[in-house]
């Protein structure tokens, strides 16, 4: 494909050559997107929430001009999804924008993602990767504190928002402040509180209270995710880093700084 033909109704990824672009586009990875071999999930179901849909007019991932502003876009063919302007904006995104690390993700929003189980456990993996060294020795801690417990694990965006590495959702849009905020529980306290408030979180009941009662507390870390869109996820992984580094940085850090017992973590700023 030559050059004139790269700004087209589907835009391609910038490359010095064709042959370079098709072979550097299929070779990108997220660079979350390695799922721990240590993390497996045991259940996931959906709450139902019904999420307002989204009105925004869609505007060029770099300079963000709309179509109303007479900005004619046009889609990147990799992923279908980010937009450009112009073949100047689209090369500027692919290189200062990030947009050549996050393709991927995008793409992967397009293959009907609220049907794919696997592309939302790899989300969900992605996710756990970007906050297991402030969440295990969490855990480690609030574990020598209360006994066996699990990482009650939310954020204020839907789990399609977090699919995305970067704050930028598929209209071209800087998304608000994404967050986590984690909070360590034990049975009885999912019962009185959680699903107190919630009674439809009660299904993870079965899976969760079997998991809390037979993992290694010096080994594992036991999950349970609820995102803004009603995602719900049952999981248990290996700490990282060991128990003993675990429970020294959770003594150093939350002792100190953590009295209430929540940690939150802003996610674009990690």
């Amino acid at each position: 494909r030559t050059s004139t033909q790269l700004l087209s109704s589907n835009m391609s990824a910038p490359s010095s050559t064709p042959d370079a672009a098709a072979a550097s586009t299929a070779n990108i990875q997220n660079p979350l997107a390695s799922t721990p071999s240590s993390l497996r999930w045991v259940q996931a179901f959906e709450l139902g929430y019904n999420e307002a849909p989204k009105t925004v007019e869609p505007s060029c991932f770099h300079c963000g001009k709309h179509e109303s502003e007479n900005a004619k876009l046009s889609k990147c063919s990799k992923c279908q999804t980010a937009k450009y302007c112009s073949r100047d904006c689209q090369v500027n995104d692919w290189k200062d924008g990030r947009h050549k690390l996050v393709c991927k993700s995008y793409q992967r929003l397009n293959d009907d993602f609220d049907n794919n189980a696997d592309a939302k456990a790899a989300v969900r993996a992605e996710l756990y990767a970007r906050i297991r060294f402030y969440a295990c020795p969490y855990a480690v801690h609030k574990t020598t504190q209360l006994g066996k417990g699990f990482l009650f694990v939310q954020s204020n965006m839907s789990l399609r928002d977090l699919s995305i590495p970067i704050p930028k959702d598929v209209t071209g849009v800087a998304m608000p402040r994404r967050s986590i905020l984690m909070h360590f529980l034990t049975l009885g306290e999912y019962d009185s509180e959680v699903c107190r408030d919630d009674f439809e979180m009660a299904e993870a009941r079965t899976k969760l209270s079997q998991i809390v009662e037979e993992y290694d507390e010096e080994k594992e870390v036991v999950l349970l995710y609820r995102m803004r869109c009603g995602h719900v996820a049952v999981g248990r992984a290996v700490l990282v880093p060991d128990y003993g580094i675990c429970k020294q940085l959770g003594r150093d850090y939350y002792d100190s700084n953590n009295s209430a017992g929540a940690v939150q973590l802003n996610l674009d700023e990690m």
